[in-house]
């Protein structure tokens, strides 16, 4: 038995398409540390050691002369060097809060992914939920059906009735299992998406839980002032502004002087078997501040927050075209929710009238007060208005469902 909180459950644990955002997101975390953002010194060790083989030729200032051949020579260095820029315009807290910012991108990525599949999951769900009940009803059409082909079949024989009245009412029988036939391989097919979706062999079983449609109750006013806080696409909008406001914090930085303190401390030894020095080694630490002031760069920094300016205004633009766009989406399904509903209401009542009004047409038809057209034309009226209610019912939770996709809250229920 699978309710729909389940399938969703089991589509999310289960989607591929969820685990890659996830791991986007993963990668967006593991980035928005300090160190990236250039806070830390770096620091580096370097080695190295050089083997020489040289024929010496040296005349001193005081006369002396040195000759000789295949004279070695080792030379060894090693170094190491501290670079912290201790200061550069903000331009490390700038780029720090733009990780951030891509962290939560990423957040709102998997969210989104999340609330994509638990709406297409709840499509198919309450797809299956609507196929069941048209069953339902057909069954108990076929039953009435059944019923009215015995009355006829009956009257048949004792000659109250022609034979055309039997052989309708066994046609309207057969179209009957027809279209009960067509309804289970659509629920079969039904059943294979629904497993799909939730990662399972198409063809495994399944049974629905839901017999009904659960139809929350929606306030026009109350929607329409949540879309701005909860909305994932607007949510995405706003912090992909605020990376561009980084950007510029960035741009900025880099017109400003920057600080930064270098450290080295070095070993040097050179080690001959000839020459004025057999051995000369150095060795100690030194420290240094180093000021950097941009003065011209061919006016790129000028260039780069001129685009940024555009940028951020598109950003601005696509961002209330979007709110415009969500208030209308949600202004239809609102519409549709509350038409589906009154006709639902309406079609509720026509299911009790024409129930009742088939008992009395059959009961009629039973003692040979009304005919074959009569009965058949209060059973079709029945089907119909079975049909026209479960259909409303069924738009009703669509345009629910829509309506919380764009809250961000399918899955809710």
């Amino acid at each position: 038995m699978l309710s729909s909180n389940d399938a969703i459950k089991i589509a999310l644990e289960n989607n591929l398409s969820i685990k890659l955002v996830e791991s986007d997101k993963e990668i967006a975390s593991i980035n928005n540390n300090w160190g990236n953002a250039g806070k830390w010194p770096t620091v580096n060790i370097n080695l190295s050691n050089t083997e020489a083989l040289t024929n010496l030729n040296q005349v001193l200032s005081n006369g002396n002369e040195i000759k000789r051949n295949g004279v070695t020579n080792n030379v060894v260095n090693a170094n190491l060097v501290a670079t912290w820029r201790i200061y550069n315009g903000k331009r490390i807290e700038a780029t720090k809060q733009r990780l951030e910012e891509l962290e939560k991108i990423g957040e709102i990525n998997v969210k989104q992914e999340m609330q994509r599949i638990s709406y297409e999951v709840l499509l198919a769900y309450y797809n299956i939920v609507r196929l069941n009940q048209q069953i339902k009803a057909i069954h108990a059409i076929i039953a009435l059906s059944k019923e009215r082909f015995t009355i006829a079949k009956t009257r048949y024989e004792v000659g109250s009735a022609a034979k055309t009245d039997m052989l309708q009412s066994e046609i309207d029988l057969n179209e009957q299992n027809v279209t009960l036939s067509s309804l289970e391989r659509q629920i079969n097919v039904a059943k294979a998406n629904l497993n799909t979706l939730l990662k399972r062999p198409v063809d495994q079983p399944l049974t629905i839980l839901d017999s009904t449609f659960r139809i929350p109750v929606l306030k026009y006013n109350d929607v329409v002032s949540r879309i701005d806080t909860q909305n994932l696409d607007l949510m995405r909008a706003e912090r992909q502004r605020a990376i561009l406001a980084e950007d510029r914090r960035i741009i900025q930085s880099g017109r400003l002087p920057f600080v930064a303190l270098n450290s080295n401390t070095n070993y040097n030894r050179n080690k001959a078997s000839g020459g004025f020095f057999l051995t000369n080694q150095t060795y100690g630490p030194n420290i240094g501040l180093s000021i950097g002031i941009p003065i011209f760069n061919s006016n790129q920094f000028k260039t780069q927050l001129k685009t940024n300016t555009i940028q951020q205004r598109q950003q601005m633009m696509q961002k209330e075209l979007l709110q415009n766009q969500l208030k209308q989406d949600v202004y239809t399904a609102f519409l549709e929710w509350e038409n589906a509903a009154n006709i639902a209401e309406v079609e509720k009542t026509n299911v009790t009238i024409a129930s009742e009004n088939n008992n009395i047409a059959t009961e009629r038809f039973r003692k040979l007060q009304g005919n074959s057209i009569e009965l058949r034309q209060a059973q079709l009226s029945l089907i119909q208005a079975q049909d026209r209610f479960i259909e409303a019912l069924y738009r009703q939770k669509l345009a629910a469902i829509s309506i919380q996709l764009i809250l961000g809250e399918v899955g809710s229920e």
